[in-house]
């Protein structure tokens, strides 16, 4: 009944925000992000305008300090700090956790052409690729080591669309899809936009990790999603990764309501995945639900359903988190939530986890 439900939700509200905001916006995520497919190091407007506009609870007065990413005219850098404290039900115990600390450079090369660096202390993972704007823009090549774009690119790796919890948890072992923090792509992407359409495809060498590897199951993902705007800003999109045995398929979306709600949903197939916890050949289903609300300048509600089926005759695990996003002041974002654990597997320990995360980004 939950898979038929997410479903439903998909087809009636289906989501797409990462970052949520351009949901609410309608913005790209070219507009705040150098990487056409969103993420990570900001521009200019990304760091202080929209910072300014949407993130932060205490408002802007005249002779603030603004953040300018830019250094000189041909050198952006920027950064993200994540760190949290966790409490595990299952154990009573607390931990401390770095969950991230990367640091980003992009350098503007030629008229087209840009040189992005990432490097992660934290997960010690890399990014590193060029990538060449044809034209107007609308259409990139990018050569070297990234993320590979597939489904709703979320911050919050533990979701089971991404790459689940790791294992960290009693009672839950690590399920999930294969895109965590350390995960990198090592080949090549094509993307283009047309009109409302943005369409990107990879080829990769498939592994995730490795800095070379001779292989006759080189990876292939293609993504591609439709954006609309108006008085309810509508996206819809759809993903495939094929790599050997191991196949990926994957619808998403998204409905900004007005500038307050963002609803965004994801629906996964997956056969053969790459996980210890897992059989070889196991068909596995992944899923999540999530709503965020605008309560003020700063300050964001949210609620996320998360679901991963093993196999035909497995077990589920499924998440429901609830907790708030709150920007006090520009670069910094404080995320208390609470998250309740379920599953069917036999002995198997139900957590119920509590945390308090700290962003530092620029």
């Amino acid at each position: 009944m939950r898979i038929i439900f997410l479903i439903l939700m998909i087809a009636a509200n289906a989501a797409y925000a990462l970052p949520r905001f351009a949901i609410t916006t309608g913005m790209q995520c070219i507009n705040c992000h150098i990487n056409p497919t969103g993420g990570e190091l900001q521009n200019s407007y990304g760091s202080s305008d929209f910072v300014d506009d949407h993130l932060r609870l205490v408002p802007a007065h005249a002779g603030d300090f603004n953040f300018n990413p830019q250094l000189g005219e041909d050198i952006l850098v920027g950064g993200d700090v994540r760190f949290q404290y966790l409490y595990d039900g299952s154990t009573k115990n607390t931990t401390f956790q770095s969950m991230e600390g990367s640091v980003y450079s992009s350098l503007h090369l030629y008229t087209s052409t840009r040189l992005f660096v990432k490097y992660d202390f934290a997960n010690t993972a890399y990014e590193a690729y060029g990538m060449y704007n044809f034209g107007s823009g609308d259409t990139h090549l990018k050569v070297g080591a990234f993320s590979p774009a597939y489904g709703i690119r979320l911050d919050d790796h533990t979701a089971y669309t991404r790459r689940g919890n790791f294992g960290y948890l009693q009672g839950i072992p690590q399920v999930g899809l294969i895109f965590g923090p350390d995960y990198r792509g090592l080949g090549v992407e094509l993307g283009s936009k047309f009109g409302d359409f943005f369409v990107t495809v990879d080829a990769t060498n498939g592994d995730g990790f490795s800095n070379i590897n001779f292989n006759s199951k080189k990876a292939f993902i293609g993504r591609a999603e439709y954006l609309t705007r108006g008085v309810v800003n509508f996206m819809l999109g759809g993903s495939a990764y094929l790599s050997g045995g191991t196949k990926m398929y994957g619808i998403h979306g998204g409905a900004g309501i007005g500038k307050r709600l963002s609803i965004l949903a994801e629906y996964d197939w997956a056969k053969s995945l790459p996980s210890a916890s897992l059989p070889s050949d196991a068909t596995s289903n992944a899923a999540l639900v999530e709503a965020t609300y605008y309560l003020s300048n700063g300050l964001y509600a949210m609620g996320r359903f998360d679901y991963f089926k093993t196999y035909a005759d497995g077990p589920y695990y499924s998440r429901y988190v609830l907790g708030v996003n709150i920007y006090p002041f520009p670069h910094l974002d404080f995320m208390p939530q609470v998250r309740f654990n379920t599953t069917n597997a036999a002995g198997a320990s139900q957590p119920f986890e509590a945390l308090v995360q700290s962003h530092v980004y620029f």
